[in-house]
């Protein structure tokens, strides 16, 4: 990690997670000279930070074919390093999706592994406290420097970049915005929960568990699924978010502190009611909550529910999309809206693109999406692909290149889009 003082780069990302990462490699691969700033210590944003513990929107969508990744370059890539450092030999098919499990400390470990090797500058525990721009560029304020770029992509997950620029950023009601999950793992359990009557049963039993008071009624949703680690488990519950606001460091402790709450609750429930889990250890919860939406930017295209059902093709387009509109509005688990047909659906560059501030690109959760829309590409395999066309298109810029079709056609064929 680089000591933070005043220094000149072409690109700085905000934020390390899987946006982040992808977009800090990818533009440092293209040959630009990147400082990545994560405020944590972690690289990973959810997948580590809060147990995200599965690879979503990485295959296509339809389960009848064998698994088939979707988009090339850095979603592949790290695809592969998972499955080889967790010794998994194909994904798991999850009703109608393939999913990858991850470890979140592998996960941390690999982003650290690709950052190095591509010769970004990461710094962690590293907040961005600001940002300007001039005819030159950015000035990116940190607690005891500046950096100078040409540059910046904005994968914050929350828009900070649009906040500190001025530039409009949209966020839904409280009572719309996609629920908090609380995930934790234990570890000490039998082989029998991975059983999918396992799960099944599960559902009944938690339903007669409310309805006679031995649980509360948040419990419903909670999902309990398998780590690559033999006898780890990990489990979610989704939190009724009340009037949630997932910007106020208040707000998210008083949820992690009522999460936690119903999570030592269900525990005690599982190793009372099943044999299997008796010997299971305490929960170990992540360090932060699942945070699945907050401030997104307006780019120069809002990418619709309706545009990614249909599959519509844009001129433009630099990332596929392949899972399902999850909406989480409430504690009662997923309700899913799914594609037409069984094939992948588009990304624009022009949705990572910002209208008003020439220069900035953003990926991940913030990118340029309606509330539905975003229910499908916050999934961290699709910010992978977000974040690498994020990251050549801000090269592209660096050098020269500020025309976004022309950015597009170089990204298409670099990364072998038809």
């Amino acid at each position: 990690m680089a000591a933070s003082n005043d220094r000149q780069a072409d690109i700085v990302v905000i934020g390390g997670g899987s946006a982040g990462i992808c977009a800090a490699v990818a533009a440092a691969r293209n040959g630009s000279d990147v400082v990545l700033l994560e405020k944590s210590p972690l690289l990973g944003g959810m997948g580590s930070l809060a147990f995200v513990h599965t690879f979503c929107g990485l295959y296509m969508p339809d389960v009848s074919q064998p698994p088939e990744l979707a988009n090339p370059g850095l979603p592949t890539e790290i695809e592969g390093l998972m499955r080889s450092h967790t010794n998994q030999s194909t994904p798991v098919k999850m009703g109608r999706v393939y999913v990858l499990p991850q470890q979140p400390d592998v996960y941390d470990r690999i982003a650290k592994k690709l950052t190095a090797e591509a010769g970004v500058d990461v710094m962690l525990d590293c907040a961005c406290k600001g940002i300007t721009r001039d005819e030159e560029g950015f000035s990116v304020a940190l607690g005891d420097g500046v950096i100078r770029c040409r540059s910046v992509v904005d994968c914050s997950a929350d828009a900070v970049v649009a906040g500190f620029l001025g530039a409009t950023r949209v966020k839904v009601e409280s009572n719309q915005l996609q629920r908090p999950a609380m995930i934790f793992s234990i570890n000490q359990v039998g082989d029998e929960a991975a059983d999918d009557r396992f799960r099944m049963r599960l559902a009944l039993d938690l339903v007669h568990a409310v309805k006679d008071g031995t649980l509360p009624e948040e419990i419903l949703g909670a999902t309990i699924r398998e780590s690559p680690q033999r006898g780890e488990y990990f489990v979610s519950i989704d939190l009724d978010g009340g009037q949630w606001d997932p910007t106020d460091e208040r707000s998210k402790a008083e949820a992690k502190a009522v999460g936690e709450k119903l999570s030592r609750k269900l525990c005690d429930f599982l190793r009372v009611r099943y044999d299997f889990f008796k010997d299971a250890t305490d929960p170990v919860f992540a360090p932060s909550l699942g945070v699945r939406e907050s401030f997104r930017w307006l780019g120069q295209h809002e990418l619709s529910e309706r545009e990614l059902i249909d599959g519509v093709d844009f001129t433009d387009t630099v990332a596929r999309a392949t899972w399902p509109i999850e909406l989480r509005e409430d504690a009662r688990g997923p309700k899913f809206r799914y594609f037409a047909e069984n094939k992948p659906s588009n990304i624009p560059l022009r949705s990572l693109v910002s209208e008003e501030v020439p220069g900035v690109y953003f990926a991940g959760r913030c990118l340029s999406a309606s509330h539905e829309a975003l229910a499908s590409v916050r999934v961290m395999g699709t910010c992978f692909a977000t974040g690498q066309a994020a990251g050549i298109a801000a090269t592209l810029y660096a050098e020269g290149v500020t025309d976004v079709g022309l950015q597009a056609q170089k990204i298409r064929e670099q990364l072998g889009f038809s």
